[in-house]
């Protein structure tokens, strides 16, 4: 039985991909959901959009979600910044 996540669909499937790395965790925080980063260096969680009333609180969680791994792939220098 997979946790409860959130009643978005995209949203839902998007996290249990996440989950699937072994690089984060879930955890309840009251009555938030939040994925916890927890690779060596990581200090990042995300609240996760239970009942997301706005259209865009799919793509905004996944912008930000992505935003994150960017910056910290190249903190931990596994890439290199392409801005010049």
């Amino acid at each position: 039985m997979q946790p409860y996540i959130s009643n978005n669909k995209d949203i839902r499937d998007f996290v249990l991909n996440i989950l699937k790395s072994k690089k984060w965790e879930i955890a309840r925080h009251g009555k938030h959901v939040i994925l916890r980063h927890i690779e060596e260096g990581a200090n990042k969680i995300f609240s996760v959009p239970c009942t997301p009333s706005d259209s865009r609180a799919f793509s905004n969680f996944c912008r930000d979600y992505y935003r994150y791994v960017r910056e910290f792939l190249i903190q931990s220098g596994k890439i290199q910044n392409s801005i010049a």
